[in-house]
């Protein structure tokens, strides 16, 4: 799953990308976005063809690229990170031809109870400028990706409160349905968001669930109430909002292993099911690689 960051108008904007489309069309088929937002992929959306046509329509990008992608650094940068150039084929590398810059994060952890701690992880951006977006930024806001199962769950549980069944019966009607449930949830969390930045907060700090309570009380008192109360209203209703905090939290840790045997990951062991906690936040246990 992807996801994007919007910088418009100065706000950052975080959401699930609405990619739609039989089981034949992958999904990179389907990832459009306006210039100047900001795409996560995962590792197996790595291409130079989709970089290039990202760089093209002015989007930027930030995701992992598989150990086989040869990054030679062109340029040191201040923050440890480097310029180096993606190229489409082996022979375009050996002629230096159509050739893309990107900026390469290579770094590990040093905290022992970190998955992949003593790894080299490493991403690439289109974001070159070091002094405007500092690797380790770059890096936590990578790791944040992970939300979006929250972000689903908040969807699927909370805000259908029922079991997701479409009852459209043609391709277009389907597309319509997950498109509204898609439109209604970005509503709630752009509120969410406006009544954050009203409070100097993490929008992460609110809770989804309490606030879409609110707001479905609230679009009552609207829908009845005079055009000027209406402006007293909404300001009550992010108010509201706000004051629905959340604890800060937890470490996420999740050891990566799974219950079946035949794989190249780890089998699942009892001591998996309570992995240790780390022990320094997830900032502070990045190290750059030099």
């Amino acid at each position: 799953m992807t996801l994007f960051f919007s910088f418009d108008q100065g706000r950052t904007w975080q959401g699930p990308l609405p990619v739609l489309g039989g089981q034949s069309v992958s999904e990179t088929d389907f990832v459009e976005l306006p210039a100047g937002d900001l795409l996560l992929w995962d590792s197996g959306f790595y291409s130079h063809k989709l970089l290039a046509d990202a760089m093209d329509r002015g989007v930027q990008v930030l995701g992992p690229v598989p150990a086989g992608v040869v990054l030679r650094p062109i340029q040191r940068l201040s923050d440890g990170s480097y310029l180096a150039k993606t190229y489409p084929t082996q022979y375009a590398r050996q002629k230096d031809r159509d050739g893309r810059i990107v900026r390469v994060l290579e770094y590990t952890f040093d905290d022992p109870a970190r998955t992949g701690h003593g790894e080299r992880h490493r991403l690439v951006t289109t974001l070159l400028d070091e002094k405007a977006y500092p690797a380790r930024e770059l890096i936590c806001l990578y790791h944040e990706r992970w939300e979006i199962a929250i972000a689903n769950d908040e969807v699927k549980t909370h805000q259908l409160a029922r079991v997701v069944d479409l009852r459209s019966r043609t391709p277009g009607g389907v597309r319509q349905e997950i498109y509204g449930v898609l439109l209604a949830y970005n509503a709630v969390r752009g509120l969410m968001h406006e009544a954050a930045l009203a409070e100097q907060i993490d929008p992460r700090r609110l809770s989804f669930m309490d606030s879409l309570r609110i707001i479905r009380d609230t679009v009552t008192d609207l829908r009845n109430a005079p055009t000027e109360q209406l402006p007293v209203l909404y300001r009550g209703m992010l108010k509201l909002i706000g004051q629905c905090r959340l604890p800060p939290r937890d470490g996420r840790i999740n050891p990566r292993v799974i219950k079946r045997k035949m794989s190249k990951w780890l089998k699942k062991r009892r001591h998996h099911y309570r992995p240790p906690q780390p022990r320094k936040p997830f900032e502070q246990a990045v190290v750059m690689l030099i």
